[in-house]
């Protein structure tokens, strides 16, 4: 438990502030915005799309980057970070600038045959082994996508929607605890989706996620070890469903 039970205070550091700090940011984004936490979907948008680059760095704390608009669907687009923290920065900055609908797009390691190199996951329920949302709440044991944006996932009938975990630990991804992580019924793992979805519900945003499978873990020491299968093509086909998912979302409203 690390956010105090009756710690009332103000945060030191805030979105808000931030964006002023950064010479007075003027940014106004679209309600939807597309959440890249890999290389490659930011690229692919720009070739694929009329995307326009606003004119000023989106202003997160953690490493600013640049942030297109696609006007024609009202919808933006930018490259999340990696990793919880700079994750929960990206979803903070979007709140203030005006996102309410965020598309998390990214890569997990499956430690599950039930998915298979290439499949999309939509996360249902994110096991949280990450510190950033324990700063969040007092105790929370699983991060949720809102219902809405999931039941529009689900039904593009693009992926498998199973839990996931997410995790700060890349090397403390053991056996055993990956077994631990199957009898909870969870299939992969990545870095940032629980701090998303937790980070969402307590701004009172809302927020879905498409993780493709990467690669497979080893389920025991003697089977052959992971190997990375993610290819160009496999990052271009989610970056495109991610785009179609937006849209969708964007025109539900």
């Amino acid at each position: 438990m690390w956010k105090l039970k009756d710690d009332c205070s103000e945060a030191i550091i805030r979105a808000q502030d931030q964006i002023n700090i950064k010479n007075g940011c003027h940014l106004c984004l679209p309600e939807t915005a597309i959440v890249f936490f890999m290389s490659v979907g930011v690229d692919y948008l720009c070739q694929t799309q009329r995307a326009k680059l606003l004119p000023e760095p989106f202003p997160r704390f953690l490493n600013r980057c640049p942030v297109w608009e696609i006007p024609e669907m009202g919808l933006c687009f930018l490259d999340g970070g990696r990793g919880a923290p700079q994750a929960a920065d990206t979803m903070e900055t979007l709140n203030v600038l005006g996102v309410r609908n965020v598309v998390a797009v990214g890569m997990c390691g499956a430690f599950d045959r039930k998915v298979a190199p290439g499949d999309i996951i939509i996360p249902n329920k994110v096991f949280v082994e990450e510190g950033t949302s324990l700063h969040y709440y007092e105790q929370i044991d699983n991060a949720q996508p809102d219902e809405d944006l999931l039941s529009i996932a689900s039904s593009m009938q693009i992926g498998k929607s199973f839990p996931t975990v997410s995790t700060d630990a890349v090397y403390r991804q053991t056996f055993e605890k990956e077994c631990l992580w199957r009898e909870k019924g969870a299939v992969g793992v990545d870095m940032e989706c629980s701090a998303v979805f937790s980070v969402a519900k307590y701004l009172g945003m809302r927020a879905v996620a498409l993780l493709m499978v990467s690669d497979i873990h080893p389920e025991k020491p003697e089977d052959p070890r992971w190997e990375w299968r993610m290819t160009k093509d496999m990052r271009c086909h989610l970056a495109q469903q991610g785009l179609e998912l937006a849209r969708r979302i964007k025109d539900r409203k």
